[in-house]
């Protein structure tokens, strides 16, 4: 149970009007910066306010534009009205871990929170700060984090616009399933009156309360993954493939962290889930067996088998949204999570992926397929030319390359290379026996061009004992010795 709460709106409004005083000052005392002198504080999000899809936008495409290199965005889908499904990558690390709010209309609390930890974290990794223990820009150099601050847009929109948002013709349907009340506050679907955080493909079969027909609360579909934004997510996980996964819902102040999770991944689970709650004071909902499933975080755990939280941010509140005022609480309990998460996730993917740091110099011979991972499931769907490159980490037969994206893995048995590098040469080399002629240096995986009888040939380039001659072959390479 969470301790030291405090009681009584007039007190939380009071510490709300503070959190505002101490944010505009700078970041309420939770960072700190490397030098004795920390730079004029760059704030673009402001939390106590309503954020609109548009608005929203606006300030994604600020802080993308305030902090480039460091903040990707991009449209993982869109809605059934037009509304693009944004997703911002904050960070240059390979490893990631996925934060999402808003999959609930009335719950775009979780929008804010998000927006302003997108905010919060780029300033302190520019200016080369500290939450507490956490070191921000080299965590983030490690551990990318990947927020969807509203996947549901639509229905978002509808509960705090109301009709007049969406085309005459569907108002007559939106009434219809909102009892016939022109009052859409409590309002947590999508606008075809799906609730997308029970469209997940987890258990979808056994979802409990679930009404027949579409509604503005808890209908999970005809089928799972029928509608837009679930089918977003879904597939933007897979691509990301992040360690963790985190939704923010609201209300209530409790974490979801169980959901059939397997007996070899309790003890990680619980661990992870007892370190939010020491840091937001919020109460674990008490695992069962079997429970009702559909949501994001129970699809994540069930798939992956990684964790998986759902927060329910504020204080309760019923059928409507959390009043603004509550931010400041909210901000406090929450504002280390996301790097806690990075942290977190790190670990993981080393475990997954225990590489090791190289210092190496490789020559590809042929353009060279890039991944994300070191790992055939994700590739990045460009080419590296034939280069010279340095390799900064090994796992295998994979080597990490510095590329115009970054960072980029490349597959030894799918790329002709040479360990190191030739060398440009000039020299005359008389051969006096016949001397095959292969593709790529290294003839035990190289194929054979042809065969030259004796002769004197002009060599092109030297690596170790091989040269690399012209022939009416083509280039090739023979084996000398020097």
């Amino acid at each position: 149970m969470k301790t030291e709460r405090k009681s009584g709106t007039m007190r939380k409004m009071a510490a709300a009007v503070l959190g505002i005083s101490l944010m505009l000052g700078g970041i309420g005392g939770a960072a700190a910066a490397a030098s004795d002198s920390p730079p004029a504080n760059k704030e673009i999000v402001y939390p106590y306010q309503e954020y609109t899809y548009e608005l929203m936008s606006e300030q994604i495409d600020k802080l993308a534009a305030a902090y480039p290199g460091l903040i990707e965005v991009r449209s993982i889908g869109t809605t059934d009205f037009g509304r693009d499904i944004k997703a911002v990558k904050l960070g240059k690390g390979e490893a990631s871990v996925l934060i999402d709010g808003s999959q609930h209309a009335r719950e775009w609390m979780g929008t804010n929170l998000i927006l302003y930890m997108i905010d919060r974290y780029a300033y302190a990794y520019e200016n080369n700060m500290k939450y507490n223990q956490y070191v921000v820009r080299e965590l983030l150099d490690h551990c990318s984090i990947w927020f969807v601050p509203m996947v549901n847009p639509d229905g978002v929109t509808l509960q705090q616009k109301g009709l007049g948002a969406f085309p005459e013709y569907y108002h007559d349907y939106l009434l219809s399933m909102n009892g016939g009340s022109d009052n859409f506050k409590r309002w947590k679907a999508n606008a075809s009156g799906i609730d997308i955080n029970r469209q997940y493909p987890a258990m979808w079969t056994g979802i409990v309360n679930s009404p027949n027909y579409p509604m503005f609360k808890n209908y999970k579909g005809s089928e799972p993954a029928e509608t837009a934004e679930a089918t977003s997510m879904i597939h933007f996980t897979y691509q990301m493939d992040p360690e963790i996964a985190l939704s923010y819902h609201t209300s209530g102040e409790v974490l979801y962290w169980y959901f059939n999770t397997l007996p070899e991944h309790m003890a990680r689970d619980k661990k992870m889930a007892d370190s939010i709650s020491a840091m937001t004071g919020y109460s674990q909902v008490k695992p069962v067996k079997d429970p009702s499933g559909g949501g994001f975080t129970d699809w994540f755990i069930a798939q992956f088998g990684r964790p998986g939280f759902t927060a329910e941010l504020g204080p309760y509140q019923e059928e409507t949204e959390l009043p603004l005022w509550t931010f400041t609480d909210i901000w406090n309990e929450n504002q280390e999570i996301g790097l806690y998460l990075a942290s977190e996730g790190y670990k993981l993917w080393r475990e997954r992926y225990p590489i090791e740091t190289i210092d190496e110099n490789l020559q590809l011979l042929e353009p060279a397929q890039l991944y994300n991972r070191p790992n055939e499931s994700f590739p990045v769907g460009g080419e590296l030319g034939k280069v010279k490159v340095k390799a900064d980490a090994r796992l295998g037969d994979w080597y990490r390359v510095p590329t115009w994206l970054g960072p980029r893995w490349i597959h030894l048995n799918q790329t002709p290379i040479i360990k190191g590098a030739s060398e440009k040469t000039e020299e005359r080399i008389h051969l006096n026996s016949p001397a095959t002629v292969y593709k790529y240096p290294g003839q035990n995986n190289a194929a054979v061009l042809g065969e030259l009888n004796p002769q004197e040939v002009q060599a092109l380039e030297r690596w170790n004992d091989w040269v690399m001659i012209r022939t009416w072959l083509g280039d090739g390479w023979i084996r000398v010795q020097k």
